[in-house]
């Protein structure tokens, strides 16, 4: 079929990247196998080899019918970002399209329920992954996958490999529940104020993040032991702990006696 651009659909040719994936997904016996996106069914004839039960999630009617009538598996006619992921142990995997890879990542990363995702992305996604402090990739979405997974790049491919070639690089992440004790909205809303503006350092970010005034932002700077002209870019997950542990014994919902 011919690949539509409102999907950003990407059809995977390589099959020996394809026998790679399939074998980095090792379901366990009571677990679920969920892809998103098989789009042609390339994975998918690999995975139904596995004894797990199997559900397909494809938004493009046309392609969701051809595969229900090829296999015989469960396959979802939604949205990725939509529809309501399994409340029982699953393995994600997927290529993932590329104009919703992040959503859907960051989606599927959250489950309590996810024992292992393994999805193709476009390489500057990946690398952004896992990327460390001080470099050009490093940023929220970083921090964020921090929070509940870790990751690995599995391999990286070339456009060659899909039809159409795609304009960029892909890499294939293997991600592994790693859920923090500390995660909350709150520290995460601050990860996010703080890369608001990456070349401003973390002190302007914060000035007015919950009513915090600039003297209460530099002192709960200094007192996480960092410098006061550091900027987000420069922290690592343990930082951003600290300062938000500090915050927390500041009036961050009203004034406070401090003057900006």
């Amino acid at each position: 079929m011919r690949p539509k651009k409102k999907w950003g659909q990407n059809f995977l040719r390589n099959r020996g990247a394809v026998e790679k994936i399939v074998a980095a997904v090792e379901p366990q016996p009571d677990e679920l196998i969920l892809e998103i996106g098989p789009g042609e069914g390339v994975l998918t004839e690999k995975l139904i080899a596995y004894p797990n039960e199997l559900i397909a999630i494809e938004i493009d009617p046309d392609l969701a019918a051809r595969l229900r009538s090829r296999l015989d598996i469960t396959v979802l006619n939604e949205d990725a970002l939509e529809v309501p992921l399994p409340t029982r142990p699953f393995r994600a995997v997927g290529n993932l399209p590329y104009n919703v890879a992040t959503p859907i990542l960051r989606r599927v990363v959250t489950s309590p329920f996810l024992r292992r995702a393994v999805f193709m992305l476009q390489k500057e996604v990946a690398d952004r992954l896992v990327a460390r402090p001080s470099t050009e990739a490093y940023g929220f979405l970083t921090l964020y996958v921090q929070l509940y997974a870790k990751t690995r790049v599995l391999m990286t491919l070339d456009p060659r490999s899909f039809y159409p070639p795609p304009k960029v690089r892909s890499a294939v992440v293997v991600l592994e529940p790693d859920r923090k004790p500390y995660v909350s909205e709150e520290l995460i809303d601050l990860i996010s104020t703080a890369f608001r503006m990456r070349r401003k350092t973390l002190v302007n970010n914060l000035v007015g993040w919950r009513g915090l005034t600039r003297r209460d932002a530099a002192a709960a700077v200094v007192a996480a032991a960092l410098s006061i002209e550091v900027r987000a870019e420069a922290m690592a997950l343990g930082d951003f702990v600290r300062l938000h542990s500090g915050l927390g014994q500041i009036s961050l919902n009203g004034p406070t006696s401090s003057k900006a």
